[in-house]
C-alpha cells in the first residue's frame, strides 16, 4: 500500500469513528456532520472534532480551512440546519485522488 493510500484510509477511518462524511471536490477535501438543529453540546463536539481529521491531510501547497465552524458566522449556519461542513484547500493531491477511490 502507498504511503497516500496509507493515509487516505487514515482519514477515512477517522471520519466513520467520528461520524463524518467526506467528499472530495475538485482539489478540496470537505467533511460533514449531521447535528441536531439548535443544540449547543452536538454542534461544540463537531467543532471539536472536525481538525482531527482536516489535519491528517498534508498540505503540499498554500490552502486553508474554512467552515461552519465557532470561528465565523458559519457557525450559525450549522445550528440553524443541522450540519457542520469544514472544507480544506492545499492538500496533498495524491492523497486526494486515493480517497476519491475510497468514497
Amino acid at each position: 500500500m502507498s504511503k497516500s493510500s496509507k493515509i487516505a484510509n487514515e482519514i477515512a477511518n477517522q471520519c466513520k469513528e467520528l461520524g463524518w462524511t467526506f467528499k472530495v471536490e475538485r482539489d478540496l477535501l470537505r467533511i460533514y456532520k449531521e447535528i441536531k438543529p439548535n443544540n449547543r453540546d452536538d454542534f461544540v463536539q463537531a467543532d471539536g472534532e472536525y481538525y482531527s481529521i482536516l489535519s491528517l491531510l498534508p498540505e503540499s501547497r498554500l490552502g486553508s480551512i474554512w467552515g461552519t465552524d465557532g470561528g465565523g458566522v458559519g457557525a450559525l449556519s450549522a445550528m440553524k440546519n443541522g450540519l457542520f461542513v469544514m472544507n480544506k484547500s492545499g492538500g496533498n493531491k495524491h492523497i486526494l485522488r486515493a480517497l476519491e477511490k475510497i468514497v
